[in-house]
């Protein structure tokens, strides 16, 4: 036995060792990739991994010239292309802030270069990206997005790529991420910092990197009559070795939000002999600046549907959220949605002459014109769920990406978003359903509001069917949605390419033909929509047995979490309930075999449950399902619970019941 032990082990390490020859040492040399670098095909931390990041290496410096700061960020990057899927990796984007280099503050990108090497025939050839591989695309009125794709990819091609940002944003850093959506062999972020300038230095993640600090002496041209002033300052690195990478998993937004990063924060620059400058703002003066800047406070009093309104007479409307999505409707007759989330807007009269705009732009001039209304409305700025979870120790107008209008009624707010087709108030996209959005006013204190649970999205079934002894099924389906379920029930119609090819699509994902269908507040806006419906679907009937599954149509149709263990949280799109009710007649002379067991589980704190639970008369089989989603995060330590939970109501779900014929 000891014998058959050592040579497993000695199998055991054989093994590892040839995976780890698979996988080079890190190269921090560029221009010209290793041997081992060319020749890799998989990397044995992560055999399935479509490529890697061999190494990147980022350089940030204060730059100080005649007494003008500058951020120098200097970016090189290597990746191994693994896999075909891997090939898409040869597409990059780099976003800075950009104002078409007119006077003010600016990011200059530079030195942007890419090349691909290949070995051909034994040779290394090497492609330098071209000029025409470049694009620039306008995200924002500031934020630009160059675009580039590296020529002559394919399985086997390394990439290098590099670049450099030049900012005078030197009071904002940008995050720094060690981790991305393939693994990373190496990575470093290499720092100096000036004597007389103040950061704080948060690291987060789980993975933790090496960290290394040094003091280092620096010349520096802060516009002295002298000119060049001799300080001291600190270098830091911070290095990172064979980071997983972070995977789309499901139910989850963004996943480098919770990937090893840096965050720095400019706390105060003193130059010696100069008064000291702070730069630690509150979210107050985020606040001022939004309401300050043209094209955020600067749209609030733009109302010019005002005669529209009067013509409308929304006014003698007396239910107020009937009297809110009649103007919305007013509105959206008039502007339809671009399909784009942004934090600024257009004029009203640039967007109401184009027909479309962005969702800030339609609700900057909903705000006014609930404000002509009587109502008290403004923005509730945030950070999208898919963006990533919003730092609140850290303020700056950065982390927004896009606002939602919060709408007093009676004494708490509802929330509308000019994105909304299918909705209605308080039934917002569930990326927006943040568990902080900022209520800004120029006249009264902002606030701090939770999103997560504005909308109750509730789906009630009642299914009352016949059985007969062949297995075939009639039954009929009465369905009641509200809130994002009634939206999604909407979005389908919506989309669908008649009435016909909707039905026919819904047949499909039930497995059984409708005979049917009715449907009322299926399309526009409204709280509620149902969905009525008499179907036929054939059971598996042999000899004198028939194999029944009571709930008819798919409620759940995978477990979407199939990982044993997730290093990530879960994330569930919105607070949902369901209630399930199910009668079915039995054949003359036909019982039910054994009825299942019932379950009945739940989280610690109720708010994730499920009730199963079937019984029978003898001739009737009756069957209730309760679902209740009440909570939207979970952390990964309660990953387990919650994969158990989805894997046990899904498996009850398929339950199949065995009605035979009576002796």
């Amino acid at each position: 036995m000891k014998t058959i032990q050592l040579a497993l082990l000695g199998l055991m390490l054989c093994l590892a060792s040839v995976a780890l020859a698979q996988t080079p040492e890190p190269n921090l040399k560029w221009g010209k990739p290793t041997d081992a670098e060319l020749n890799m095909t998989t990397y044995a931390p992560d055999p399935e991994a479509e490529a890697v990041v061999l190494c990147s290496q980022t350089e940030l410096r204060y730059d100080l010239s005649s007494g003008s700061f500058k951020l120098n960020t200097y970016t090189k990057k290597r990746i191994k292309i693994l896999k075909e899927e891997g090939k898409d990796h040869a597409n990059g984007g780099i976003s800075y802030i950009y104002n078409g280099h007119q006077s003010g503050e600016c990011e200059i990108l530079a030195k942007l270069k890419a090349t691909a090497f290949n070995m051909v025939n034994g040779k290394l050839v090497k492609t330098k990206m071209e000029n025409d591989m470049v694009n620039h695309e306008d995200v924002t009125k500031t934020l630009r997005l160059t675009k580039f794709t590296v020529p002559q990819v394919t399985v086997g091609t390394v990439i290098e790529v590099e670049y450099e940002i030049d900012s005078d944003y030197f009071y904002d850093i940008d995050d720094w991420y060690a981790q991305e959506d393939i693994p990373v062999m190496y990575t470093s972020y290499d720092v100096i910092v000036p004597g007389f300038v103040s950061l704080h230095i948060d690291e987060h993640g789980s993975h933790r990197l090496a960290r290394k600090i040094e003091p280092t002496n620096m010349s520096m041209d802060v516009g002295y009559d002298k000119g060049i002033l001799q300080c001291s300052g600190t270098h830091y690195w911070f290095i990172g070795h064979n980071l997983p990478a972070l995977h789309k998993e499901k139910l989850l937004y963004a996943p480098l939000s919770y990937g090893q990063h840096i965050t720095m924060e400019l706390n105060a620059i003193q130059i010696p002999g100069r008064e000291a400058k702070y730069y630690t703002s509150d979210w107050n003066d985020v606040d001022k600046g939004l309401l300050d800047d043209h094209d955020f406070g600067g749209r609030l009093g733009e109302n010019p549907l005002k005669a529209e309104m009067q013509k409308a007479d929304v006014a003698s409307i007396s239910d107020p959220k009937e009297r809110i999505m009649a103007i919305y409707r007013l509105l959206k007759d008039r502007v339809k949605w671009n399909e784009k989330y942004t934090l600024y807007a257009k004029s009203a009269d640039q967007v109401l002459n184009e027909g479309s705009g962005s969702n800030a732009s339609i609700n900057f001039i909903l705000i006014n014109m609930l404000r002509d209304a009587g109502f008290e409305a403004y923005p509730a700025v945030m950070r999208s769920r898919n963006k990533g979870f919003l730092a609140i120790k850290r303020a700056t107008i950065k982390e927004f990406n896009t606002f939602v209008v919060a709408i007093k009624v009676g004494d708490k707010f509802s929330y509308l978003d000019g994105s909304i087709e299918d909705g209605w108030l308080d039934v917002l996209p569930d990326h927006l359903l943040v568990d902080r959005a900022r209520i800004v006013s120029k006249d009264k204190q902002a606030e701090w509001v939770d999103l997560r649970g504005v909308s109750e999205s509730k789906s009630r079934s009642m299914i009352s069917g016949e059985l007969q002894a062949d297995g075939t099924l009639q039954a009929d389906i009465q369905t009641k949605y509200t809130g994002l379920e009634a939206a999604s029930l909407r979005h389908d119609f919506r989309m669908a390419t008649d009435s016909a090819t909707f039905v026919s699509k819904l047949a499909q994902e039930l497995n059984c033909e409708i005979e049917s269908l009715s449907l009322t507040n299926h399309h526009g806006l409204g709280p509620e929509a149902e969905r009525n419906m008499h179907v036929t679907k054939q059971y598996d009937a042999a000899g004198d047995m028939i194999y029944l599954n009571p709930w008819v149509m798919t409620v759940m149709s995978e477990n979407p979490l199939t990982e044993e263990k997730r290093t990530l949280p879960v994330e569930f799109p919105y607070l949902y309930a369901d209630n399930l009710t199910s009668e079915i007649t039995l054949p003359e002379g036909y019982v039910v075999d054994e009825l299942p067991k019932s379950l009945m589980i739940k989280s610690q704190d109720g708010k994730l449950s499920c009730v199963i639970v079937s019984t029978t008369d003898g001739s009737t089989l009756s069957s209730t399902c309760q679902i209740q989603i009440g909570r939207l995060f979970f952390t990964p330590k309660e990953y387990p619970f919650v994969k158990n939970f989805l894997d046990e109501v899904y498996k009850r779900l398929q339950d199949v019941i065995v009605i035979k014929k009576a002796p």
